[in-house]
């Protein structure tokens, strides 16, 4: 690679070891504190040193791709599989990863490179696939357009299918059999489709004219792979959406994974992965061989033997995945849940005291994609950990710079609104549940508690993308600004299904809409119908506030005062943020609180940390 390719990749790597809040090792929190305001300036400066290392070295090249040398193109090559798949195969930038190779694809095509372009659309489907990842929670509508790039790139590559003979180079017949395998990832609108799509994949790849063609492709892994997709074809499978077919597609790929795995593991004199096992007692389900509860009791027995301190993917699977597939049938067949509340109680309990000495390693795509499911499918009972709870130890153990901004929005937010009902107590009344209380001392403390807490769940689906928020190098591309926006979507999806957080999900939704209707987002968040607009334009207000004089500075590479940010809202008045909210702004008094409360929210949000790292 070349010299600035290295340096970018080192600067990655050092802000991830940087935003991973360590333990305190024995450190006082003063001193604790100091390191992080120092590891935070350490951050600015290798942020804005990526943005120079992009912006003369990188984007020149990729402006002018057309002219660069095959020694320069195979450096972007090999500098994307480092961005992608580098440091022990954890992402460090998918965004870029994807910038370069739709460049390199734009090349190819220019060029009329055919081998080039199967390559690249291969692996530009293999970047979207990632982004895909991050989007469990959101109505399928809304993730649609991520899933239909990714197989674009993989249809088009695989469409080279029928000019096989004539491709000699084996690395391109390879990419196009996968690219064909890889058709069937991500979501459809049946299960029956994708596992039609997985079983023409299985028919291309054990066509035994095609294996004689290019002998020297690792057939019988492309094949497992393409097994293994068909099993986990049950993950989104229900009895009432199956056909007899598809579950004789599926058993017959989970009866060839279970056994190959148990014949791997028996060579090895390892006991066998709990993965498989889980995929055959599904299927023995949905072939109607066993019973619901049959299922769920071999799923505790398989959840059992994991090792609390078994940090390989299966282990993570075992500990974390599984339970969020217990929990799904348990949503789905809620007459069962009194007979096995007092596992589930025990099972998150387990689950936290596995994430808390998981190894600090935030990057870890696997576990943050199995947590994810598991936030979408978690399961409140009257005597387990809260929803609530969950994920407040999820932010501050995984998000710590995230739970840090949400705690001093949270303060923020609960300084303005004291303010507000002294001159107004009856401000927030349009919320059912404040309207309710008579007692004016009692009202005052829901107001600022609800506040508080509004202001530390408004951004938890920030969590889908955390990589994005708080390990990026550099400033974000227009699709990841378009991303990023979907976390309100995901805040309010996660947050409403539940009793303990369904007070905040209007709040996540809304906070990005701007007062008058005519910019922000989401489209689906309306002002006037929200009995909680009040609180939201609060959260609004003191969000932005806060980005203007923190978050910007670290990834915008541009700094306001508290003074400059306040006159920003001032001149938003009547457009993006109530005038009823900003009208107050204009007296000191109320400013100072304002300001004097994020500035204590730092240092309590990183007590905190400190406290539980």
């Amino acid at each position: 690679m070349q010299p600035y390719q290295e340096e970018y990749i080192s600067n990655l790597k050092d802000i991830s070891m940087l935003t991973v809040r360590k333990a305190p090792a024995g450190l006082s929190f003063e001193k604790y504190f100091q390191e992080l305001l120092q590891e935070r300036r350490q951050v600015e400066q290798k942020i804005k040193r990526n943005m120079e290392l992009l912006r003369q070295e990188l984007f020149p090249i990729l402006d002018h791709i057309h002219e660069a040398d095959p020694k320069i193109l195979e450096e972007l090559q090999e500098f994307a599989g480092e961005l992608l798949y580098g440091s022990g195969r954890k992402e460090l930038d998918v965004g870029l990863f994807c910038q370069i190779h739709k460049a390199l694809l734009t090349l190819a095509r220019l060029t009329k490179d055919r081998n080039g372009m199967i390559r690249e659309l291969y692996w530009l489907g293999m970047g979207y696939n990632n982004l895909c990842n991050k989007l469990i929670g959101l109505d399928r509508s809304k993730t649609w357009k991520y899933t239909y790039q990714m197989r674009l790139c993989f249809t088009e590559a695989a469409a080279y299918l029928k000019y096989y003979d004539e491709i000699e180079d084996a690395d391109t017949r390879g990419y196009i059999l996968r690219s064909r395998a890889n058709m069937s990832l991500g979501w459809f609108q049946t299960p029956s489709d994708k596992i039609h799509m997985v079983k023409r994949s299985l028919q291309v790849l054990q066509d035994k004219e095609y294996q004689e063609k290019e002998p020297n492709l690792p057939w019988e892994r492309y094949i497992l792979m393409t097994h293994q997709q068909m099993a986990a074809s049950i993950s989104y499978s229900r009895e009432s959406t199956m056909t007899f077919e598809d579950v004789i597609d599926i058993m017959e790929s989970v009866y060839i994974v279970h056994e190959k795995q148990f014949q791997e593991a028996a060579a090895k004199n390892e006991p066998p992965l709990l993965r498989p096992q889980f995929s055959y007692y599904a299927i023995k389900y949905y072939c109607g061989l066993n019973t619901l509860d049959d299922l769920l009791t071999n799923m505790e027995l398989l959840m059992d033997q994991v090792e609390p301190d078994d940090f390989s993917l299966d282990g993570m699977y075992a500990t974390i995945s599984i339970p969020a597939f217990y929990c799904q049938y348990l949503n789905d067949y809620p007459e069962r849940i009194p007979k096995r509340a007092k596992y589930i109680e025990g099972l998150y309990q387990r689950i936290l005291d596995y994430i808390d000495v998981f190894p600090k390693d935030s990057q870890n795509e696997a576990l943050f994609l199995y947590l994810r499911q598991l936030s979408f499918t978690f399961l409140e009972t009257k005597k387990s950990i809260s929803y609530k709870e969950f994920l407040q130890k999820l932010q501050i153990r995984f998000a710590p710079d995230l739970y840090v901004h949400s705690w001093i929005v949270g303060k923020g937010a609960a300084a303005l609104c004291e303010k507000i009902i002294e001159e107004d107590p009856g401000f927030f009344d349009d919320i059912i549940m404040i309207r309710q209380i008579t007692n004016p001392e009692e009202k005052r403390e829901k107001i600022l508690t609800y506040a508080m807490e509004c202001g530390l769940f408004h951004d938890v689906g920030k969590m889908n993308f955390v990589n994005l928020y708080t390990q990026m190098g550099r400033q974000w591309f227009e699709e990841e600004y378009e991303m990023a926006h979907l976390h309100t979507l995901i805040g309010e999806s996660c947050l409403s299904a539940r009793v303990s957080t369904q007070p905040y999900s209007p709040i996540a939704h809304g906070h990005h809409a701007w007062y008058d209707g005519s910019h922000g987002y989401p489209e689906s968040y309306h002002r006037l119908e929200c009995q909680y607009r009040q609180m939201t334009d609060v959260i609004g207000l003191i969000d932005w506030l806060h980005d203007m004089v923190s978050t910007q500075r670290l990834y915008m590479g541009f700094e306001k005062s508290f003074a400059e940010a306040i006159q920003g809202a001032l001149d938003l008045e009547g457009k993006r943020f109530s005038p009823l909210l900003t009208a107050r702004l204009r007296e000191k008094e109320i400013a100072d609180q304002i300001e004097l409360a994020l500035t204590e929210g730092v240092k309590e949000a990183y007590q905190q940390v400190y406290q539980q790292t």
